[in-house]
């Protein structure tokens, strides 16, 4: 394990530390009806795979090639996201991921808005081309 690694896992959460070693909904989803994938500017990407029924997030996953962190940010925005309206699935904010992890160090805050800002283009995606649906 890199060293950043190990100090990474030393100052999470126990609920960041657990979406960490157990992503929830990890990895692409077969059938969907939106996807959206972003690159931050630390060089991190996170993709977002939906499927919607009735205008609820049905399914949500997703990958991230970055550090611990992004890993348990995405995980989480998926949780919140899953069962959720499309449009309040588009309005978690980095505040939400942040807070319902327990907190981040401050210098890994912007993987949480990655998770959001993913998500979010994931579902105005959606929005844009089904609507009427």
């Amino acid at each position: 394990m890199r060293d950043m690694e190990y100090i990474e896992f030393k100052i999470l959460s126990a609920i960041a530390y657990d979406h960490t070693t157990n992503p929830r909904n990890y990895g692409p989803l077969r059938k969907f009806d939106s996807h959206a994938r972003i690159t931050d500017s630390c060089g991190d990407t996170m993709a977002f795979w939906l499927t919607v029924s009735n205008g609820k997030v049905e399914r949500v996953s997703f990958v991230t090639d970055g550090c611990e962190s992004s890993l348990a940010c995405g995980s989480m925005a998926n949780t919140l996201a899953e069962g959720k309206r499309i449009e309040d699935a588009a309005a978690l904010r980095q505040e939400d991921i942040l807070n319902a992890l327990g907190g981040l160090p401050s210098e890994l805050e912007h993987c949480a808005l990655l998770a959001a800002n993913t998500l979010k283009a994931a579902c105005e995606y959606y929005l844009k081309h089904h609507k009427g649906e």
